[in-house]
């Protein structure tokens, strides 16, 4: 995001001083000097297709129209990002950062949060490659032609070919191309992480959930007698494997659960120790459903404007990938085909990891019923009523609110796209 000029590079500089000062100045002109490379770059494009419209090369006036897009696109992130939601987005990343639950409670199984981290890391890893590979290999087609064209083929109100002038041309375009690469991935990928993190963290309350019991006969101090007898219960409807979307659950040896102390020496009242449990997995699931709506609020409008730019990103991309007659066709083809893949990896990761979340959210009144509740049935039914009354509302991620994220609105723009590709050839076929 920093490169993307989407968040401040001095985010860790506090205070004031002067190298506070000098990192926001550095910082301002950055984040202006990318607007210039990626507006007059847009502006370029827009040029171009007023020039050559209506003079018949469809494949031509296509694809300044998928660069038109991606550009357009990548000045809306770094505004959205940058100015115009940056106080919900810090909000975001600073509640996750700080209050975000390593592991679950103490109990007969422990889960952490290391599957979910590792998880996030190599997904966000290989999709950042992917796009800075994807949109930097337009910058290595005129190096292997050698005929002193330009990555980006737009109109210039000047001879772009001349001495200097080339190179300096060749440069803003290859750091408009990088910063469509930062822009992507920055955008997408961070919504990715957070899915994978939250999908974690709904591990961990899962653990939590179902040991709760365990958890109040430790606080409240018990005999290992009585937690084997417990645990013999729980282990009998607690048999299902893969029960975790990231996480892999580890047992705890029951001498190693008596080693705590109870935390209130005084009372030996299991009521009191329940609800003391108990509070801190109502709380923990508190804090996921404050997280997900905040990443509702920020990424609902622009996905909603994501559905639509894909759709018309994967139609013209497909269109011109099959429209590439000339001599330099193939490496193109290749180009276009990276850019088609990378449409459809970033729609999928949105759609996908929004569907893993939703699913996990379902998943918060099954743990209760893992555990022993009918030893105090008495004592905690009305929590854990309580507690599955407001876990039935299952919590997704949506496009502006008028689509839900899921797998199947992932089929779904596919499907819009290729009708939209037909259209588009029958209306070349034409002429």
């Amino acid at each position: 995001m920093c490169i993307a000029a989407m968040y401040p590079f001095g985010y860790s500089f506090k205070g004031s001083g002067l190298l506070v000062l000098m990192v926001r100045i550095l910082d301002w002109f950055y984040e202006i000097f990318n607007y210039f490379v990626s507006l007059h770059i847009l502006g370029l494009y827009i040029c171009t297709i007023y020039i050559n419209y209506g003079q018949g090369d469809l494949d031509f006036f296509v694809n300044c129209m998928i660069q038109t897009i991606i550009y357009l696109w990548t000045i809306t992130m770094k505004l959205y990002f940058r100015r115009l939601r940056p106080k919900l987005l810090d909000e975001i990343i600073t509640i996750i950062n700080e209050k975000y639950q390593p592991r679950s409670a103490l109990g007969f199984s422990f889960v952490t949060m290391s599957g979910a981290h590792r998880a996030s890391k190599l997904w966000i890893k290989t999709y950042v490659y992917c796009c800075y590979i994807g949109t930097i290999f337009w910058l290595v087609l005129p190096i292997a032609y050698r005929d002193n064209s330009l990555p980006l083929a737009c109109w210039y109100p000047f001879d772009y070919t001349q001495p200097i002038v080339y190179e300096v041309v060749f440069f803003l375009q290859a750091i408009g191309q990088i910063q469509v690469a930062a822009s992507f991935a920055s955008s997408s990928g961070l919504h990715m992480v957070l899915c994978v993190l939250l999908s974690g963290q709904y591990d961990v309350l899962f653990c939590s959930l179902k040991n709760v019991l365990a958890t109040s006969y430790i606080q409240k101090g018990t005999n290992v007698a009585d937690l084997r007898q417990l645990q013999t219960e729980q282990s009998i409807s607690d048999a299902e494997p893969n029960q975790y979307a990231y996480s892999h659950e580890e047992e705890t040896p029951l001498e190693q659960l008596l080693q705590h102390p109870p935390q209130d020496v005084s009372s030996t009242d299991f009521l009191k120790a329940f609800k003391r449990s108990f509070r801190h997995c109502i709380d923990h699931h508190r804090y996921i459903v404050t997280v997900l709506r905040k990443m509702e609020r920020f990424y609902s409008p622009i996905w909603f404007l994501k559905i639509g730019e894909v759709t018309f990103l994967m139609c013209l991309v497909a269109f011109v990938s099959t429209k590439s007659t000339t001599a330099n066709s193939f490496m193109r083809m290749v180009s276009l085909g990276q850019y088609l893949l990378l449409v459809l990896y970033e729609l999928f990761i949105i759609c996908y990891f929004a569907d893993v979340v939703y699913q996990n959210s379902q998943r918060c009144g099954e743990a209760l019923w893992r555990s022993p509740w009918q030893r105090h049935l008495r004592e905690i039914r009305s929590d854990y009523l309580f507690f599955m009354l407001n876990a039935r509302k299952h919590f997704q991620l949506t496009a502006g609110k008028i689509t839900n994220l899921n797998v199947d609105r992932f089929r779904g723009t596919i499907t819009t796209a290729f009708s939209f590709l037909t259209l588009l050839q029958k209306m070349d076929a034409r002429g």
